[in-house]
């Protein structure tokens, strides 16, 4: 979560709306169901019309009630799911519950490969998918479900690898030095004198 002086974020990529918009419709169509079959099978259980009603509508209304809540919850949940890009590093943040949460971290140096995988109509349609990144060794592999514009990020998270590779091979590289031209010095001409006799 915490970005170093010296790191630069490039994005916070938090999950795409619809996945949680998908959970509220299952719940919703959970509940219409357990609620219909409340207001049915009451009266043949309690047989009297007027209890059954009653008991029908105190169990709807608990039953509204946890499902709300259960949806503030889920909502807080899925909202703290996010992937942090800098030049530097990935942090993942996975939210699992209230009380349950992961969060890794991957240096640019261990990324192999990233994939976008967008597989199906509402992915395809709302520009969604899976962000998968690959890590060399013994590293546990990203998957980043709901990443909106997946494709996008994927080739964010592959430039600043290419970056951070390149300034590495700059700094590892043994300079080469000039050859330096020696030059061989010359005896100097001797004068030639003349031997009177």
């Amino acid at each position: 979560e915490h970005v170093d002086a010296d790191e630069k974020k490039l994005a916070e990529i938090h999950k795409h709306p619809l996945g949680i918009i998908l959970l509220y419709i299952q719940a919703t169509v959970g509940l219409i169901v357990a609620v219909g079959l409340g207001y049915f099978l009451l009266p043949v259980v309690v047989g009297n019309t007027d209890d059954a009603f009653f008991y029908g509508n105190l169990f709807a209304a608990v039953s509204i009630t946890l499902a709300f809540l259960v949806m503030l919850i889920a909502t807080f949940i899925f909202k703290q799911n996010r992937l942090i890009l800098t030049d530097r590093n990935i942090t993942q943040i996975l939210q699992f519950g209230l009380f349950n949460r992961k969060v890794s971290q991957l240096n640019m140096n261990n990324v192999e490969d990233v994939t976008a995988v967008q597989d199906g109509f509402l992915p395809t349609i709302f520009n969604y998918g899976t962000l998968k990144i690959e890590t060399a060794g013994e590293q546990v592999n990203f998957h980043f479900t709901f990443c909106p514009n997946a494709g996008y990020h994927a080739k964010v998270i592959l430039d600043a690898r290419e970056r951070i590779l390149g300034q590495m091979d700059a700094h590892t590289a043994t300079p080469t030095v000039a050859p330096i031209a020696q030059t061989q010095q010359q005896p100097e001409p001797v004068a030639s004198q003349d031997i009177v006799s």
